[in-house]
């Protein structure tokens, strides 16, 4: 069981800003009081108060810039396809986008002493994937979620080894959608399990100062009644 500290201001490091989950990260770090800075290519609407980084973050340099001084790192990376909406479409990201950038981020975390990172990562990676219902297992077999996955259980490696206090959360399915804050741990990838990107963005948030020694790979979902 994960147990929750009181959270106090922090100055919170946003990656994948322009994204889903990471839109939703920046919004609810900066109305929870932390000082957060978000780092996207180009321009970003952000809220009052939010710092925005313009940058590339598969340069080690803007990585670097970025993390000095942070508190806690929430990355919210992922590989793109040119089609999101199709499984088949090719990879519009390098097929190690998130594990090359993980190495990057290690490196300037441990640099600049910056102790803690959490992540999004996916229900069945690494270890849970004997908990994936037979739908995943088909996309992940014969389509580009497999290159998804991949990366993200090179992710994973990265941030085990690294020394660091980290935990890379594992959603189930995304959807679109506001934040219930309706959110349960679960010990596998059921089918027809989804989550809203706001309520993993949210879950982050809640969990900046969470104790994850005991469980840094969490699979979650929305709670059902």
């Amino acid at each position: 069981m994960h147990t929750q500290l009181n959270i106090l201001p922090k100055r919170v490091l946003v990656l994948g800003a322009s994204g889903g989950v990471g839109g939703f990260a920046v919004r609810f770090a900066a109305e929870r009081g932390h000082q957060v800075t978000a780092v996207a290519r180009g321009d970003l609407a952000v809220p009052p108060g939010v710092s925005l980084l313009r940058g590339d973050v598969t340069q080690p340099d803007v990585i670097d810039r970025a993390v000095r001084g942070q508190d806690v790192v929430l990355c919210a990376l992922g590989i793109r396809r040119k089609n999101h909406q199709n499984p088949w479409s090719p990879l519009a990201s390098p097929a190690d986008f998130t594990e090359a950038t993980a190495r990057s981020l290690v490196s300037a975390m441990r640099e600049h002493g910056v102790p803690r990172v959490i992540a999004v990562s996916a229900a069945g990676v690494g270890d849970s994937a004997i908990g994936l219902n037979l739908m995943m297992r088909f996309m992940i077999r014969f389509t580009n979620v497999g290159a998804n996955y991949r990366d993200l259980d090179g992710m994973e490696a990265v941030y085990r080894e690294s020394g660091l206090d980290w935990c890379c959360v594992r959603p189930t399915g995304l959807k679109d959608g506001p934040a219930t804050g309706s959110v349960a741990s679960i010990p596998d990838f059921p089918f027809n399990a989804w989550i809203s990107r706001a309520d993993v963005a949210k879950w982050m948030v809640d969990h900046l100062e969470t104790d994850f020694s005991q469980a840094r790979t969490p699979i979650i979902t929305e709670a059902r009644s």
